[in-house]
């Protein structure tokens, strides 16, 4: 787990983007992960990182959003359910800093799958919505997807 002054769960100097000459320059998506359950989050790092992502983990809304400003992610993998305020919040607070960067790709993870939580979701501007408990591919195929999109 990060503290407040998260660091990447793996090296950066080895996702940094790079020029070569004339080749094409190569962008490693950055991919925030804001989830309580450790045991979780683990399975999502390792998802992310076998695909070549760089993750960073927080399992607060408040430690998730001073790590967001710091690293900029491509895509917020959202908790609705955190301990120190809702993922909703988190996102409103996303959405209000989106002048001063791109707004990443969002998709919320949570145990509620009813109707209300899936149109708030979609009033928010969620790309995707996954219910708990999911399996490593269906990660991976949620990510790729949300990502070339």
């Amino acid at each position: 787990m990060n503290d407040l002054n998260a660091k990447p769960t793996q090296n950066p100097d080895e996702f940094e983007d790079a020029y070569h000459g004339d080749e094409t320059v190569t962008h490693i998506p950055r991919i925030l992960i804001v989830e309580d359950t450790e045991e979780l989050a683990e399975v999502l790092e390792a998802t992310l990182q076998r695909m070549h992502f760089l993750t960073f983990h927080e399992s607060h809304g408040m430690k998730a959003l001073n790590t967001y400003q710091e690293v900029r992610p491509d895509l917020v993998l959202l908790d609705i359910g955190l301990p120190d305020m809702t993922g909703w919040k988190v996102l409103d607070a996303i959405k209000e800093s989106k002048a001063f960067f791109k707004r990443p790709n969002i998709i919320v993870m949570t145990a509620y799958g009813d109707p209300a939580n899936r149109l708030m979701g979609k009033l928010q501007g969620v790309d995707e919505y996954l219910i708990k408990p999911f399996t490593p591919d269906e990660i991976e195929r949620v990510v790729r997807q949300v990502l070339q999109a």
